[in-house]
């Protein structure tokens, strides 16, 4: 708790010292909205999460490592250090492993779009974690709303509204609209703090409306307890027993 109480001090400090006006977040052909993204190859995190979908509810503690733009590996343990889950996210499939019942689950980012009535992918999740921009600002209008800097960004049936923090510069909150379902996604993103020199939020809740089809949200809050960005390769341990039934 004493960590993560410098850490939110430094983090206060440094977000303070780099506030900017709001004419120089804009390069000099006004083309160009700078928002810090962290940069890393290899990092460690660990946070406690809740998820909800109005059939299961969980509440758990989660061991992060990510190697950037290739995997993200998760660890959940309800309490006491005994681990009930293990997942694996690469740019392809996410696989679960259920150590509860001894099953195994493997999806497709397309059978998961299918479920959730979204279109998911391995830069999105990992977007949403490391508090990324989902949709790169391309030259669009941005417009100064309040404590934010917003701007639209559209990808097919999909509509991204991006809230950027006129004292941070970081994404503070995205809102992502289907057109065709008219179903949102929300994340918020708070509590920002600096490891190794490198933005992170330290507070993250996101919340899928399904508007067309009146199913119950699915809400997820994630509140991390330590980051490390780590100096060299970090292992992802992931093997399915034999007598595991997959699902």
């Amino acid at each position: 708790m004493n960590k993560l109480i410098i850490f939110c001090l430094i983090g206060a400090v440094g977000l303070s010292s780099c506030n900017r006006k709001a004419g120089a977040i804009f390069g000099k052909k006004k083309d160009k909205l700078e928002v810090v993204d962290p940069e890393f190859d290899y990092m460690s995190a660990k946070a406690k999460f809740s998820f909800d979908d109005g059939k299961k509810s969980v509440s758990a503690t989660a061991n992060f490592r990510i190697k950037k733009d290739s995997i993200i590996w998760i660890s959940v343990s309800p309490g006491l250090g005994i681990e009930v889950a293990r997942v694996l996210i690469d740019n392809d499939n996410i696989y679960v492993i259920d150590k509860l019942n001894k099953h195994y689950y493997e999806y497709t980012f397309q059978e998961l779009s299918i479920e959730y009535d979204f279109d998911f992918n391995f830069q999105m999740i990992q977007s949403v974690i490391l508090g990324n921009l989902v949709e790169p600002y391309q030259k669009q209008r941005v417009e100064r709303m309040d404590n934010y800097f917003t701007y639209t960004a559209s990808k097919g049936v999909y509509l991204y509204q991006n809230y950027i923090g006129a004292s941070t510069m970081k994404l503070e909150k995205v809102q992502v609209f289907d057109e065709d379902t008219r179903n949102t996604i929300s994340v918020n993103y708070s509590d920002f703090i600096l490891v190794n020199s490198q933005i992170f939020p330290n507070e993250i809740s996101a919340v899928i409306d399904y508007d067309a089809n009146n199913k119950p949200n699915t809400e997820v809050e994630i509140s991390f307890s330590r980051m490390a960005i780590e100096d060299g390769p970090i292992g992802f341990p992931f093997s399915v027993p034999n007598k595991y039934e997959r699902k």
